[in-house]
């Protein structure tokens, strides 16, 4: 085949594509029509009561049948609901009692090490100086409240 029946070829299809389009839309619009004709006020009340007749005799029964199963329903739902609740609950303490042991854990090792170095540093001062006691202890607790403001800033970047 040469390039010229090729493209008669598909412009022959178009053509039947776009004859179909056509008679698919013209058809379309029939049924349209003819659906919007055929509902008039008088069916549409008669179709009306019809229905709503049908589905008052067959409403009152399912009811029935459905209410025991949608109060166990909501009654299961309620009980799940609560149930998680309660475990979110119970896992948020445990995180904060974990967290709570670690801190006081910490601060009571931050304690130890600050007291024995106070100790030390205490001595030390005395030795050193000769200072009276009460001025001796003023230091020491000078010494405690930076090391202790150290520990607090190294806690809180770690």
């Amino acid at each position: 085949m040469n390039f010229e029946k090729l493209k008669n070829k598909v412009d022959q299809a178009e053509n039947t594509l776009e004859a179909n389009e056509r008679r698919v839309g013209a058809d379309l619009r029939q049924l349209k029509d003819s659906w919007l004709t055929m509902w008039s006020p008088g069916r549409i009340i008669v179709v009306g009561l019809a229905s709503g007749f049908l589905i008052g005799r067959a409403e009152p029964l399912q009811t029935v049948a459905r209410g025991g199963g949608l109060l166990r329903m909501s009654s299961t739902l309620m009980t799940l609901f609560s149930g998680m609740t309660a475990a979110s609950a119970a896992s948020d303490a445990e995180a904060a009692e974990e967290s709570a042991e670690e801190t006081h854990a910490a601060a009571a090792s931050v304690a130890a090490e600050s007291a024995g170095v106070a100790a030390s540093a205490d001595s030390a001062r005395r030795q050193r100086r000769r200072l009276p006691a009460g001025t001796s202890d003023n230091a020491a607790q000078d010494y405690l409240e930076r090391l202790a403001s150290a520990a607090r800033q190294a806690g809180g970047n770690g």
